[in-house]
């Protein structure tokens, strides 16, 4: 028998909740403990991958923030520059 992802992931979430129980999930679904084990492994490495892709997404919006806060405006710099000159500080 064929099964989708979906029953694919809901079979490897089975398993999970069993404690890993790879023989009695292949005996519950009729499919073997090799290919119950090998949906948990990818089901477990697709969620590492989430995890790792959503970490580095909040990395980059740190370091986004950062780079706005870093930024100089232009504007006021001028201002800045022309208050200086105002009060002697500068040629």
């Amino acid at each position: 028998m064929k099964y989708n992802k979906e029953q694919q992931i809901e079979i490897a979430k089975y398993a999970i909740n069993n404690d890993y129980g790879y023989k009695k999930t292949g005996a519950k679904y009729d499919i073997s403990y090799q290919q119950v084990a090998a949906w948990v492994r990818k089901c477990e490495t697709q969620l590492k991958n989430k995890e790792v892709k959503t970490e580095s997404e909040n990395e980059s919006n740190e370091a986004s923030t950062l780079d706005i806060l870093n930024r100089r405006d232009p504007v006021l710099e001028k201002r800045l520059e022309d208050v200086k000159r105002r009060l002697g500080l500068i040629d």
